[in-house]
């Protein structure tokens, strides 16, 4: 019995986790000293689940690599911008959750964050109604949001079921 209990807890955990950003490349704006950049990394690797940093100070763009597992929010990327006084533009993310919603109404829900986007096409409609209830990964385009906002639509270039 304590088997098939552990087998189910250890099996519920690991669905549990399977739903994180793993990629986010935020560009920064007012960023224009070595300085600005290091408080933006040291920043950035404060966040619990961030596995590697890039800032390139010429271009403005942050690039976040996370540790799967990760329970990062989106919210905490831009706060980190933001607290350093600085402005953050569209974010390029990949991130995995669960599509939910409708055909018409696609919602994208990242587990372990109270993220959730509602699902648009960067170009063309992609039918994805296919993947509705299944574990995805979407990789696509954050629109730059008010301070202290993140985003609620997410433009999608792909959504793949996740393996």
């Amino acid at each position: 019995m304590k088997k098939i209990f552990a087998s189910c807890f250890l099996a519920l955990s690991t669905f549990a986790a399977q739903a994180e950003y793993q990629q986010v490349n935020l560009t920064v704006f007012g960023m224009d000293c070595a300085p600005c950049a290091h408080a933006i990394h040291v920043s950035m690797k404060g966040i619990q689940g961030v596995d590697a940093v890039d800032v390139d100070l010429n271009t403005g763009l942050v690039s976040i690599k996370l540790a799967p597992g990760n329970n990062a929010a989106m919210r905490q990327f831009n706060e980190a911008v933001e607290k350093n006084g600085f402005t953050h533009k569209d974010a390029n993310v990949i991130v995995r959750g669960q599509l939910s919603g409708s055909a018409q109404a696609p919602f994208l829900e990242v587990t372990g964050t109270k993220d959730r986007y509602a699902l648009t096409p960067l170009t063309g409609g992609v039918d994805i109604s296919g993947l509705l209830g299944k574990a995805v990964v979407v990789e696509g385009v954050l629109p730059q949001s008010g301070k202290g906002k993140v985003s609620d639509t997410l433009r999608y270039k792909s959504v793949t079921e996740a393996k």
